[in-house]
């Protein structure tokens, strides 16, 4: 492997200007935000032109290959599947959506799945000999946030080629994998029951995009993040924030009872953090809107009292195990400490997820319940599969997926192409429910993951160390600096807030 200091040597001109864009983006400040909304064929033209800009005086040279094949389903028409036998046996879902993480991240090195190639190194300056090979991450690296946004992913993507992460992140980092030495409990599950090795992000961005995709088969034309409702209403010019139609909505008409479980986290006593759009993931509010939570910019919810009284905390989640109340639809959604979004320890979120499950897997409820794992948005990381093309948004880079239930497929890897898109046309067929777009419509319903008629498997019960820490935080929070200029949206009108720090590289 090549030295890595990326990090040491930043090109000069361009990167202080993009840093200030995407920090400016995180404060939530309405001069800049106003451009993340654009639609159609805007969006296809920024995704063009991101694919021919021009990097330190020139272009990039080599020419663009054809698009891959895509894996797709052997059924296209996937609203037409025939339903399994045994499908009705399912009577609860629960989807973990934890944050930031690519499928070859965690899982690049699991037998029997697509992970990384042999031989692969990524340039750390486009045309550059000198590359950086895939490498197993130190612990508890990356300390900072990589970029991970609309623009940042599509230079990445590279018309496919998915060659540029390294240059496009500005760290080493994006490169670095874990395996069952760092996530065994992750890894456990995906020996015991389904993993998914063709599940894609919804769209090729970042958390707010792909979170509303988990809740409405759609982002209503956002390719980026907004702090508040009234940010949500600017940007898309709707005074209602979300007009259009939620999956809680369809719930709602079919008699499907649902909750949205939010991790809660008191802030401390001595913390002195401005409340900006970090603050809010922080110490989220299950009926305040943020980047991980958009029920609340939906009409549709602050309108319905049902639906807003599905908004619940996570402490809830175990209470309707105890009590019996637990719905037939929940997400779960965590506090940033315990996210896995770096600089997030990943063992904290991977401890949290696994009592999650394990509550679950102690009840009655296991017998009759699927639960579905996934991450939200790549992070920054490397994948080596290209999406993909479905439309103008998506498909975004690859993410873990797990299929937890006594139904699973067991030891089984899925190679079929799913999105979050998928789980809410699983959740459509369960319950009888029609699509909300065309893309859960045409989304595969994940039935390969399943054998109804197979003797239930058992739980797989994780013990929890009983000198587990409580959960901490890394400060502060940074992110790293693109090595080059990367096309990005611009206001000069706004100033830039002070960025926190640089990460170390590997030696």
């Amino acid at each position: 492997m090549t030295s890595t200091s990326l990090e040491n040597d930043p090109s000069p001109g361009g990167s202080k200007k993009l840093i200030r864009i995407s920090l400016r983006r995180r404060s939530g400040l309405k001069a800049s935000v106003k451009v993340r909304f654009l639609a159609g064929a805007m969006m296809t033209a920024l995704a063009v032109t991101m694919a021919s800009v021009k990097l330190s005086g020139r272009e990039l040279a080599s020419p663009m290959p054809s698009p891959p094949p895509a894996r797709t389903s052997a059924d296209q028409a996937a609203e037409l599947q025939p339903l399994p036998r045994g499908l009705k046996k399912v009577k609860h879902i629960i989807w973990i959506m934890q944050e930031n993480r690519t499928f070859d991240n965690y899982f690049g090195t699991f037998p029997g799945a697509d992970g990384i190639p042999p031989a692969t190194c990524l340039s750390k300056f486009p045309g550059s000999k000198d590359c950086v090979a895939p490498f197993h991450m130190p612990n508890l690296f990356p300390t900072c946030d990589l970029p991970h946004e609309w623009e940042h992913a599509h230079a990445a993507y590279n018309n496919g080629r998915m060659d540029a992460f390294v240059w496009v992140e500005g760290t080493s980092y994006t490169m670095g994998y874990l395996d069952d030495r760092d996530i065994p409990n992750y890894w456990t599950y995906a020996k015991d029951y389904t993993l998914c090795d063709a599940l894609f992000s919804s769209q090729m961005g970042e958390s707010l995009t792909n979170h509303l995709y988990m809740v409405s088969a759609q982002s209503g034309g956002m390719i980026g993040g907004a702090r508040t409702v009234e940010e949500v209403k600017e940007i898309r010019d709707d005074p209602g924030g979300f007009s259009f139609e939620a999956f809680v909505d369809l719930l709602n008409k079919g008699g499907v009872s649902w909750k949205y479980y939010v991790e809660t986290m008191p802030p401390r006593a001595d913390e002195k953090m401005p409340p900006d759009i970090l603050w809010y993931l922080l110490h989220p509010d299950p009926k305040e809107f943020s980047l991980w939570n958009p029920l609340p910019g939906f009409k549709s919810v602050r309108e319905n009292p049902v639906s807003w009284k599905s908004l619940a905390e996570l402490k809830q989640y175990y209470d309707d195990l105890e009590k019996g109340t637990l719905p037939q639809v929940a997400w779960i959604i965590p506090a940033f400490d315990d996210s896995e979004h770096p600089p997030a320890p990943v063992p904290q979120g991977m401890w949290y997820v696994t009592k999650v499950i394990n509550a679950l897997m102690k009840s009655p409820y296991w017998k009759d319940s699927v639960i579905f794992l996934t991450w939200d948005d790549y992070g920054g990381f490397y994948d080596h599969v290209p999406p993909p093309e479905m439309d103008a948004m998506g498909l975004g880079p690859r993410v873990p997926g797990l299929v937890i239930s006594p139904f699973s497929k067991s030891a089984y890897v899925s190679h079929i192409v799913y999105d979050f898109t998928s789980i809410l046309r699983f959740v459509e067929r369960r319950f009888d429910l029609p699509n909300l777009t065309t893309r859960d419509k045409r989304a595969d319903p994940m039935f390969d993951c399943f054998d109804f008629d197979q003797k239930p498997l058992s739980p797989v019960l994780i013990t929890i160390p009983p000198d587990l820490p409580p959960s901490s935080r890394v400060e502060p929070y940074c992110v790293f600096t693109p090595t080059l200029p990367v096309v990005a949206p611009y206001s000069p009108s706004v100033e830039p807030v002070p960025f926190t720090g640089r990460q170390p590289a590997i030696k």
